[in-house]
């Protein structure tokens, strides 16, 4: 584990993300880089003749926004001492552009092994689970991402749940996943919802497989018969089993693209508390 990225618009769900984020990276410890990112609004001149006022405009602008990011810095310093929670590898930065595009500017400057960001969970939006920049962020940046609803406090880590159809493009996620819990103590429970699409034989003997890549780690290999829908079986398992993060391998179309749905999410309760690692089919 390297460092950790946090993209922020000090939010309270950005908020409580950074405490999530703070934690872990004490826990791992690595640094923690804040980021907070503004697009510069599109002016124009009255007068075709006065370029250096547009200037001055465009800088009183751009002082007032990074002052803003540093009274909301101080004031995160501040509430992270009033519960001892260590600071000093705290690192705040300030962008100008898309949080995409500062995001991806980071990470080709700066060492980061794993993105965290605050969502609102299914009690806002009219119930929509994941915000435009963090659906963005998942789909267009390879590094992982843990997903923090709003509701989602930080306590330790003990066990993560990995959604897997056991293939081995999911491997490599696993490989993460594994290393991740090595640094927190947790066990990992591989999850597989049987369905018609997927083959016995294969399923097993890849389990067998990662059993023997994985044998002196804490892993257990679950199957689960399909209830009504995928989604609905996963949820009593980490409800049931007191799973503290569910981790998942975004493909075409699968789970994660179901979960940032508003009908579906309104539906799976575990949204608002349980934090999600999202990761990438390997190629």
């Amino acid at each position: 584990m390297k460092n950790i990225l946090l993209p922020t618009d000090y939010s309270e769900h950005a908020n409580n993300a950074f405490f999530y984020a703070l934690n872990l990276a004490n826990k791992f410890g690595v640094k923690l880089y804040v980021l907070f990112s503004y697009i510069p609004p599109v002016l124009s001149s009255v007068h075709a003749g006065q370029p250096d006022m547009l200037s001055t405009v465009y800088q009183e602008i751009e002082k007032s926004r990074y002052e803003y990011g540093q009274r909301k810095n101080k004031e995160l310093f501040q509430l992270a001492a009033n519960e001892n929670i260590h600071t000093d590898n705290v690192h705040f930065i300030f962008e100008h552009g898309t949080v995409l595009g500062s995001v991806k500017k980071v990470i080709s400057e700066t060492e980061i092994s794993l993105i965290v960001m605050g969502v609102h969970g299914v009690s806002g939006f009219n119930g929509e689970f994941m915000g435009s920049n963090t659906t963005t962020v998942i789909r267009n940046v390879t590094l992982p991402v843990l997903v923090i609803p709003l509701q989602a406090k930080y306590n330790p880590i003990r066990k993560i749940g990995f959604t897997t159809l056991f293939k081995e493009k999911d491997l490599p996620a696993l490989t993460q996943i594994v290393e991740i819990s090595s640094l927190v103590n947790a066990k990992v429970y591989c999850v597989n919802v049987q369905n018609d699409s997927n083959h016995p034989s294969d399923v097993l003997l890849n389990a067998e497989n990662w059993n023997k890549i994985f044998e002196d780690k804490e892993l257990d290999f679950v199957f689960l018969e399909k209830e009504n829908t995928v989604e609905e079986t996963i949820t009593r398992f980490i409800l049931n089993n007191d799973i503290d993060v569910l981790a998942i391998v975004r493909r075409n179309r699968n789970f994660f693209d179901r979960l940032i749905s508003t009908s579906l999410s309104t539906k799976l309760t575990f949204h608002a508390e349980i934090p999600i690692f999202v990761f990438h089919e390997a190629k």
